[in-house]
């Protein structure tokens, strides 16, 4: 297919990227509205939002060249109702979330608490084999609430790990449906000291930016062969919650 059968496919279908857009923001705010987060549904949406959100703005540019303005306007029209209701989910996830934003003040570190900072930068030379308090790293990542985290270990049989946080006076679950999602790492059984995987980004969302408390962050390891979870370590760290 050419290039000016490409355009055509493009053009010809200018308003079904208006219907995917509003059906992806359709979706997230219903997750919203019911509270349900499934991590995989939301990438989802937010790439098919994009994707059409790209070809949107490319129909919009090739009906304009070939002068067809009625379409063109048709096309405008439909971004400025994406646009509309990007703005009602932004509005929405600002009103819903805001209810976690003194998190962290109800929850303060108990005095005599001992509590681990996560490392401002990783150096594996920190990393004692002979230590399993040391197994487990922590470090601060681009912005407040967002961390990384890698688990050494000396063997491990097939599988995966990931992490499990608890507001560490309260036992409360943190960011459940989406914190075994975004830090689950694959095992292949080993019988070397090394990382297990390489670093792995996840999010804290309960709370605000400076408002620290208390989470026991735990590394649990799920068995392919057993079907069980065990838990490896675990330890306590002054963490803070990502901003809405």
């Amino acid at each position: 297919m050419n290039i000016r059968g490409i355009t055509d496919k493009i053009l010809n279908y200018w308003w079904v990227y208006t219907l995917i857009s509003l059906s992806a923001i359709g979706a997230l705010i219903l997750m919203e509205i019911k509270n349900v987060h499934l991590s995989w549904l939301e990438d989802i949406c937010g790439y098919a939002f994009m994707l059409a959100a790209a070809l949107q703005l490319t129909a919009l540019v090739i009906s304009v060249v070939r002068r067809r303005f009625l379409v063109a306007l048709c096309i405008f029209l439909g971004g400025i109702v994406n646009i509309y209701a990007f703005i009602m989910l932004a509005f929405m996830l600002w009103m819903l979330q805001g209810e976690n934003d003194d998190f962290g003040k109800r929850h303060p570190i108990p005095a005599g608490m001992v509590c681990q900072e996560p490392d401002e930068s990783f150096c594996e030379d920190d990393v004692d084999s002979t230590n399993t308090a040391s197994w487990l790293r922590i470090h601060n990542n681009t912005q407040g609430g967002i961390y990384e985290y890698q688990y050494f270990s000396k063997s491990l049989p097939d599988g995966y790990i990931y992490l499990k946080c608890y507001e560490a006076t309260e036992n409360i679950l943190l960011s459940e449906d989406r914190m075994m999602m975004r830090t689950k790492v694959n095992v292949r059984q080993h019988d070397r000291f090394g990382p297990v995987g390489g670093y792995c980004v996840f999010t804290i969302y309960e709370g605000s930016w400076g408002d620290y408390y208390p989470v026991r962050v735990e590394v649990w390891h799920h068995g392919e062969k057993t079907g069980k979870d065990q838990m490896l370590t675990s330890k306590i760290y002054k963490m803070e919650g990502w901003q809405k």
